[in-house]
This record gives structure tokens, C-alpha cells and sequence, in this order.
């Protein structure tokens, strides 16, 4: 059996030991102690190898000595606007290269929905990092060898098509298809041909719909299992319920963060929240959203999460600004999991601040799925210009199938649901399928018109 060094250096799994038992039942202070031994060869290679952060740090004041992994709150943060100039600095792979390029083995691309892609460089190192972190994550939502799984995660550019190395490594049988193809997805459940779809929320919660429409019976299915990535929703009472009472399911969901790993947090069948898997490879930290000062990761702290990757080869990073705002659900479980478990509220970026109370657009989907059937369960928040302070009523499209288009009843229920459980008025347009958009991937929470 490995030592739990080996373990969390990120050596080959052994499929009688997947969960990696040592590691994620290890005490804090085991990890935190093999995690200090990893940041130290991190923070080595950054001084020596990345122009990058020499530069930032040099401009930051920070000196020389070593500054050990319980006082990295001491470096500045890392924003995603600073690692896309150090792109632009060096193209393609960017002024945090810490490795000659000839060693990177693998380039993915983000979104570039706020401009032109960034790419994501990875040796063969970070590439089992990656598969480690994922097995793990993947493990603990329930997916293990005897499971055969429907992915509609594509191959690439987007981080998330390394989840199919992770299928391969937990030795699952895969049955990928093109992300959007309902028809396929559908046609492979009829078949049997899976027993757990993995997915977005938004596109398992369209799947549910449809089929709750179109089949007498659709629990009826082999499948017993979904588990949901990519976009907040899974961890939505409204969503998961409905979700798992169509299609006599469990739903578990999982999360990760592109410039840092696709896969970091997944939730275990007690479905109490999302466990850490990242555990000596990332470091977290858990901050103010407002004031940005250190907060302690302890049952029931709200705030965002900060990345630090410790075994990163090509492009490390240092206390990346990550935008999402969790809640620490718990610091055990009965799993035997000894990481911390957290919900995500809601994007930094989706926030908005109506009379002085942070309001995110999850709050809305929570109250709008309880008008199923009427409603589909997708709902986004329109906003105007860049204000994040805005007046009431907030305009809110909800999405309905179309025979309920002109339903004034159902939009005052709307309205006022929202204004009792989230103290704001709103405005609510009802917007047929037709014309919300697409279902096959992401949902955004927030669009601007």
C-alpha cells in the first residue's frame, strides 16, 4: 500500500484503493504538514521559473525569504484578468510558463466569453494531478468501477473533458456523447445503456422535463444516478428534488475551477454538500467576499474560496481569486471523509446588492422551481449597465413552456414568492423555451440587456 506521502504526490491509483483512503481520512494537520513539504518545491520553482510572479511579488514588497504555506495570506491574490496579461505578455503559453515548452503535453482553452480564449498548459505531471483529484471527486459522488456512465462532457477545449481520463482511471464503462444531444441521451437511457448521467444542472433538469412530459413512467429507467458539474444547481433543493422525484434518481453534484482543476469538490451520497478532494495538490483558503480578510473554513462560515495549486508544474498559481461564494456545510461526515463540505451560493460576478443585502440569482432558481409544472425551472436576472446596487423591482425572465406564455397569475405568484422569502420586488417576464436559450449546457444566472 502507498504512504500517504506518495499518495499526495500524485502517484498512479491502485483500483483496490481509489478513494485514496489515507488521504482523505487524514487529520488536518497530516495535511497540512505533507501540504507545507509541496508548497515549499512550489514556491521554489515560482521563484526560480516564473517571470510572472517574480514581477508581482517584487512589486508587492515581498521579499526573499521563504514564506511558509500558514502565512501565504501574506502574498497578494492572483485575479483571472492578471493571468490572461501574462498571456498576452508571452504568448501562447504566457510569462508563468515554469516549464520549457517542449514539456507541455496537453493545452486546453477557456470560454473566452469576456474575450478571446486564455489557454491552460499542462505537463504530464499536471495531467495525473488532475486525474488523481478526479478520481477522488468522482469516487465520492458514488461512481465507482461497477458504474457505467453517460458524460455529455466533451472531449474538449473546455478543462472539463479530462473527466473522461478520470472515468478511465476509476475503470467505469463510459458512454460519452456531444454535449446538446438530447436525442442521443435520450435514446442511450431507453437503451440501458447507463445507470448515471453526468451533466450540467441545466441540461439534466431540461432532461427531466421532457421526459416527465413524454413518458408515463420515466423513473422507469435503468438510470439510478445523476451527478451534476459545471454550474451551480445540483445543490438546489427545487432543482435536485425535482430531478431525482421524475427520475427516481440520486443526484450529486460536483465542482472544480478551470484555471486551477476541473475537478476539486464532489459530494457523497449523504448529499450534505460538496467534500474537498484537492487535498495536496490545491490549497484553499476561505475569504471575506467584501473585506477579503482570512476567514476560518468552520461549519456555517459564508465566503469565497481562494486557490493555491501545490504541485502545478507548468503554470502555477498563488491565492487565485476564484469568485465562487460557498458555505462550510461540515468538517466530517459518515462517509469518513475527513475534508470540509461546502454549497455554492452563487458567482461573485452574478451578485447584485438590492437596499443593501447581497442577493444571488440561485435564490431566485430555489423559489422559482416550486411553480413546476408551470415553469420549467430556469430563471436569469436581467440587469442594465454595471451597477452592482440596483433599485426594485429587478427584472427576472422565467422560463415556461409556451401554452402558460400569457399567464398574469402565474407571474403575480412569482412575484410574490419572491418578495416574501427574499425581501426584494421583482419583475417577472415569462419567456417560452423557444426563445430562453440553450438548454444543453450552462444556464447563465445573470444576462445583460
Amino acid at each position: 500500500m502507498a504512504t500517504t506521502a506518495g499518495r499526495l504526490r500524485g502517484d498512479a491509483c491502485d483500483k483496490d484503493w481509489i478513494w485514496e483512503r489515507e488521504v482523505e481520512t487524514a487529520t488536518p494537520d497530516e495535511v497540512q504538514h505533507l501540504s507545507g513539504a509541496a508548497w515549499e518545491r512550489q514556491y521554489r520553482r515560482l521563484r526560480e521559473a516564473s517571470p510572472f510572479y517574480a514581477r508581482k511579488w517584487r512589486d508587492a514588497g515581498v521579499g526573499t525569504t521563504f514564506v511558509g504555506l500558514t502565512d501565504v495570506s501574506n502574498l497578494p491574490f492572483t485575479t483571472k484578468q492578471e493571468l490572461k496579461q501574462a498571456l498576452d505578455e508571452d504568448p501562447p503559453f504566457g510569462s508563468n510558463l515554469c516549464v520549457s515548452p517542449d514539456q507541455v503535453k496537453r493545452v486546453y482553452q477557456t470560454s473566452g466569453t469576456s474575450g478571446s480564449p486564455s489557454v491552460l498548459a499542462l505537463t504530464r505531471g499536471d495531467m495525473e494531478s488532475w486525474t488523481t483529484m478526479g478520481t477522488r471527486t468522482y469516487y465520492a459522488t458514488g461512481i465507482h468501477e461497477h458504474s457505467t456512465v453517460l458524460t455529455t462532457f466533451g472531449a474538449g477545449p473546455f478543462v472539463a473533458g479530462h473527466t473522461h481520463f478520470v472515468l478511465l482511471r476509476i475503470g467505469t464503462r463510459s458512454v460519452p456523447v456531444a454535449p446538446g444531444d438530447t436525442e442521443r441521451v435520450i435514446f442511450g437511457f431507453r437503451a440501458g445503456l447507463a445507470d448515471t448521467l453526468l451533466s450540467t444542472a441545466s441540461f439534466a433538469q431540461y432532461v427531466a422535463n421532457l421526459l416527465e412530459k413524454s413518458d408515463a413512467d420515466p423513473g422507469a429507467l435503468a438510470l439510478t444516478h445523476v451527478v451534476t458539474g459545471g454550474e451551480p444547481g445540483g445543490g438546489i433543493p427545487a432543482i435536485r428534488d425535482h430531478i431525482q422525484r421524475v427520475l427516481g434518481v440520486t443526484v450529486t453534484e460536483v465542482m472544480g475551477i478551470g484555471d486551477i482543476a476541473p475537478s476539486l469538490f464532489g459530494e457523497c451520497p449523504h448529499q450534505q454538500g460538496m467534500h474537498f478532494c484537492g487535498a495536496g495538490h490545491v490549497w484553499t483558503e476561505l475569504i471575506d467576499p467584501d473585506t477579503r480578510a482570512p476567514m476560518e473554513i468552520e461549519t456555517g462560515a459564508v465566503g469565497e474560496l481562494v486557490y493555491t495549486t501545490l504541485t502545478r508544474e507548468a503554470m502555477p498559481i498563488v491565492r487565485f481569486l476564484g469568485g465562487d461564494i460557498v458555505r462550510i456545510e461540515g468538517t466530517s461526515c459518515e462517509c469518513g471523509r475527513t475534508s470540509y463540505r461546502q454549497r455554492v451560493l452563487g458567482r461573485r460576478d452574478d451578485m447584485f446588492i438590492v437596499r443593501g443585502v447581497n442577493v444571488y440569482p440561485t435564490a431566485i432558481l430555489a423559489v422559482v422551481g416550486d411553480f413546476r409544472p408551470r415553469v420549467t425551472g430556469r430563471a436569469r436576472v436581467v440587469r442594465t449597465g454595471d451597477a452592482t446596487s440596483i433599485e426594485p423591482p429587478i427584472p427576472v425572465e422565467v422560463e415556461i413552456t409556451e401554452r402558460h406564455e400569457s399567464d398574469v397569475a402565474l407571474v403575480a405568484q412569482i412575484e410574490s414568492a419572491i418578495h416574501s422569502r427574499l425581501m426584494f420586488r421583482s419583475k417577472v417576464e415569462l419567456v417560452p423555451e423557444s426563445d430562453f436559450g440553450e438548454s444543453g449546457y450552462k444556464t447563465k444566472l445573470t444576462v445583460r440587456k
